[in-house]
């Protein structure tokens, strides 16, 4: 199939429903088995067909669905910094100011020139449970920020995130600084992966494992490691280990 023909199909496919869920869902079975896509899709091709359907209202592809677009406990969130950036490009403004462990966002429409603002402080992160996770102990400017730009899109451009208003935290999961949703894997389940990884030395794993304690870590931390070790360990032909061997094992 030619470039052109692709083009083609793709703008088919976008105008037709029925065109649009075959082009999904035959992205979803390629895609499902990629280290590219966001760990919290890979092997769950029904999650990236209903991700890329989603994102269809914001006119998103599917890959840019499954970095902004999550559904958390049947409950659909979206990336704050997707958030703002439909915001904006809506015409709206918002500006944030972030001091003395608070972080304020200013928000106005351009259609009716409503305004209003939304804070989150280092009290509401405490208050909910937040403020001792690690991401809030390293990046608390960031992690106040976009609770204030999730408040705010929900109380004044709900028409903009249609329904999605809440971000992925908000709902349970676990996210990075800029909001990104993380798959974190047991303390005892990565130190086995790791030791594997090591071909049974304990000294290289202690070692690769580092200062991570007995706290769960991400899947994307976890296989930094795990391909560190195997740069460092000589190949056997069984030595392939993977942060996703067991998803049910995630915590």
């Amino acid at each position: 199939m030619t470039d052109i023909e692709i083009i083609e199909e793709r703008q088919v496919a976008r105008a037709d429903d029925g065109r649009y869920f075959d082009l999904v869902m035959r992205q979803a079975v390629v895609l499902a088995s990629s280290r590219i896509v966001p760990a919290a899709y890979r092997n769950r091709e029904a999650d990236i067909v209903a991700a890329g359907l989603a994102g269809r209202a914001f006119g998103w592809d599917v890959m840019a669905s499954m970095r902004n677009f999550h559904v958390i406990e049947g409950s659909a969130s979206m990336k704050p910094e997707a958030m703002l950036g439909l915001v904006r490009q809506a015409g709206h403004s918002v500006t944030i100011e972030i001091s003395d462990g608070a972080a304020t966002a200013i928000g106005k429409r351009i259609d009716s020139g409503d305004e209003h603002t939304a804070t989150f402080t280092l009290q509401d992160a405490e208050d909910a449970g937040l403020a001792g996770k690690k991401n809030w102990k390293q990046y608390q400017d960031a992690m106040l920020q976009w609770r204030a730009v999730s408040k705010l899109c929900r109380a004044l451009f709900s028409d903009v995130v249609l329904g999605a208003g809440y971000v992925p935290e908000e709902l349970g999961a676990d996210v990075g600084p800029e909001g990104d949703v993380i798959t974190l894997v047991s303390a005892t389940k990565a130190k086995h992966l790791v030791l594997e990884a090591a071909s049974g030395d304990k000294e290289l794993a202690r070692e690769a494992w580092g200062e991570n304690g007995s706290s769960a870590i991400s899947e994307d931390e976890l296989q930094n490691i795990i391909s560190s070790l195997l740069d460092r360990v000589a190949p056997s032909g069984n030595n392939e280990v993977t942060a996703t061997e067991s998803e049910e094992d995630s915590e």
